[in-house]
């Protein structure tokens, strides 16, 4: 983590820059011509939540009355060049006590999520994360903490600021991502010829099965309610009320930020991968199949189609499949990258105590969690033995 600045140096940052709210103004050629150019520099891993057309998206679905979005601009005094683009948002933040996996206790703490996680800012000037980050918390004092939903853990130490602590909920997380080449033919050699033997059999038991295998892109408004169409036969209720509702679906859509998949046989849908994306990165959010053909393979079987659809009519670098336990026939192909849920928050406040509080007892929950596994493990293979 970088040294602190002394208070001298920071009172000098207070007096280079300035910090202002352009939620409104966000369409100025100016803000939009330094937004552009910071994301070109940018390490966010999720580029998608800092991009105008998904601040435009926000305000577009943002119910009436609600302040969905805000962005705010830093400015450098001296020549009023802008060196910071910050979107961002109110939110909750739930907080529990368990044990094992019960919920005993439960909380809603307000947060402020700056969209991206990572701070849009000139690199180049010095002390400029903390200035950012003070005057964040400063213009929401309704807010506890400032939530940076996915930081790269590599990325972590350059929000070091004096008088915040940092707290990392439920610790760092392996995030799958698969990187994507220029062309179909390089990823397929990526995998093994076992590999690639498999996967094409089991679309071909697939079509066998279940009629001819028809895989839909759906990237535009008028595509989208065969997208719904076929969320509503393969996700149960509570499932579909979840996710995004039509109109939002086709808002994306409208701003070139939907990027999905339906996987049809015959008639029928039997998978789908909904999906977004920057200009780069391929966002893959959820993935939903047909249970009567799961012992087909169906999800591996969209996904894997999916995959090379998107190489052949994309420029992205890399897809994003976010946390969890990827298939085992794509692990050979996926890289980790650490990310985790950042609270950036007053140091010897309440919300520091309840973080730090939590924390610890996150940590207990699951050393006590690992045990019962591993008793459970052991008393299984008692069992194994003397039988």
């Amino acid at each position: 983590m970088p040294a602190t600045l002394p208070a001298q140096r920071r009172t000098e940052v207070a007096q280079r820059f300035e910090f202002f709210d352009v939620t409104h103004d966000h369409d100025r050629s100016d803000v939009q011509a330094a937004w552009r150019q910071l994301l070109e520099t940018g390490h966010s891993p999720e580029k998608l939540y800092q991009l105008p057309a998904f601040f435009k998206y926000m305000m577009d679905t943002a119910r009436p009355g609600e302040a969905a979005c805000e962005l705010h601009l830093v400015r450098r005094r001296s020549d009023a060049r802008i060196v910071g683009v910050v979107p961002g948002r109110k939110a909750k933040h739930k907080i529990g006590v368990r044990l094992g996996p019960l919920t005993l206790f439960e909380r809603a703490v307000p947060v402020y999520q700056v969209l991206g996680s990572v701070l849009l800012l000139d690199a180049g000037e010095e002390g400029l994360p903390g200035f950012v980050l003070k005057n964040l918390l400063q213009r929401h004092p309704d807010c506890r903490a400032l939530l940076m939903q996915a930081m790269p853990e590599e990325l972590a130490g350059s929000t070091g600021h004096k008088g915040l602590s940092s707290h990392i909920m439920h610790g760092w997380r392996d995030c799958h991502t698969v990187p994507l080449p220029a062309d179909v033919d390089t990823y397929l050699q990526k995998l093994s010829a076992k590999k690639r033997y498999n996967l094409s059999r089991q679309v071909r038991l697939l079509a066998k099965e279940a009629g001819e295998v028809q895989l839909m892109r759906v990237e535009h408004p008028d595509q989208v309610p065969a997208l719904m169409d076929a969320m509503r036969s393969l996700l149960s209720d509570a499932e579909l009320a979840v996710q995004a509702t039509q109109a939002r679906l086709e808002s994306l859509a409208r701003h070139g930020l939907l990027h999905s998949y339906v996987l049809r046989c015959g008639e029928q849908a039997v998978a789908l991968v909904l999906g977004t994306r920057s200009d780069d990165v391929w966002h893959v959010h959820n993935i939903s199949c047909k249970h009567e053909y799961m012992n087909l393979s169906v999800g591996t079987s969209v996904v894997h189609l999916a995959l090379q659809d998107t190489i052949a009519n994309g420029n992205f670098i890399h897809a994003d499949f976010g946390y969890g336990t990827p298939n085992q026939e794509f692990r050979s192909t996926h890289v980790l990258q650490r990310r985790g849920k950042l609270l950036l928050c007053r140091r010897h406040g309440m919300a520091d105590l309840l973080f730090s509080l939590h924390g610890a007892q996150d940590r207990m929950n699951e050393a006590l969690i690992g045990r019962v596994k591993g008793f459970r493990r052991w008393l299984k293979e008692r069992r194994r033995v003397g039988a």
